[in-house]
């Protein structure tokens, strides 16, 4: 069975985002998984809600708990299991059977095409899938070895803007450093949105030229578009501007 993992602790979203994520997958994919929740609130809906650790315990810190997943030895993993890891900011469109169950070896990671932004980076940090027990163990264990020094490190090079960001970079580093084959999902399946008009104007500009569309978005997302990605640091679906965005996540 597909196991898909997200993290959630309390702070800029609300607990109910995770079970709209939940519901969305329901909804949208036919193949047979199990969705669990590594949380500081117990009271998330999920199949299964594994505890964070006491923020007194442990260096590792908000978006980092994601690098967890990638120990075979987390979350009642098994050997040669298929691992989705999934951010709880995404709307879910449609079917997604061909997402969910694209098939992965053990020195590969799947992640979604990050094609806007300029910063080049070829992976976006809100989906991964590997296999458990895989070649992905060594970002875990690259990780471990200094994660104080890592959860900082993007943020003083001034590569990413706030404290704690940069996994995504990390990860990305860990595949090259590992050699592990990074396939991308097709590009034009998988847009992001933020509730900045400008930045979302050139998104879509570029989603056009691209992948050859008449558009991104209008009263609705073009229909190759299956996943939405609310990327934004300021704001949450919920306080989107769009009312079609809001409809779908409830």
């Amino acid at each position: 069975m597909i196991k898909i993992f997200t993290v959630y602790f309390d702070g800029k979203y609300t607990p109910d985002y995770v079970e709209k994520l939940w519901n969305g997958l329901k909804r949208n994919c036919t193949l047979p998984f199990e969705f669990i929740c590594y949380s500081d609130n117990p009271n998330v809906k999920a199949d299964r809600v594994i505890p964070l650790p006491n923020p007194k315990h442990t260096p590792i810190k908000k978006h980092w708990h994601k690098m967890s997943v990638f120990s075979p030895l987390f979350g009642y993993q098994n050997p040669d299991d298929e691992i989705i890891i999934m951010d709880i900011d995404q709307i879910i469109l449609g079917n997604i059977d061909h997402i969910i169950g694209k098939p992965v070896g053990k020195n590969q990671i799947i992640s979604y095409k990050k094609w806007w932004g300029f910063d080049n980076l070829p992976l976006n940090g809100g989906f991964y899938k590997f296999k458990s027990g895989g070649a992905c163990k060594q970002i875990w264990q690259e990780f471990l070895k200094c994660p104080e020094d890592w959860q900082l490190h993007y943020f003083k090079k001034m590569t990413v803007h706030y404290k704690y960001f940069g996994e995504q970079n990390f990860v990305h580093r860990c595949v090259e450093k590992f050699n592990i084959d990074l396939i991308t999902l097709p590009g034009n399946q998988i847009c992001k949105i933020t509730n900045d008009k400008k930045q979302n104007m050139e998104v879509s500009l570029e989603y056009m030229k691209r992948y050859n569309a008449d558009y991104m978005i209008l009263d609705k997302p073009h229909p190759d578009i299956k996943i939405i990605h609310f990327a934004n640091p300021h704001t949450t679906i919920h306080e989107s501007e769009y009312e079609w965005i809001k409809d779908y996540w409830k």
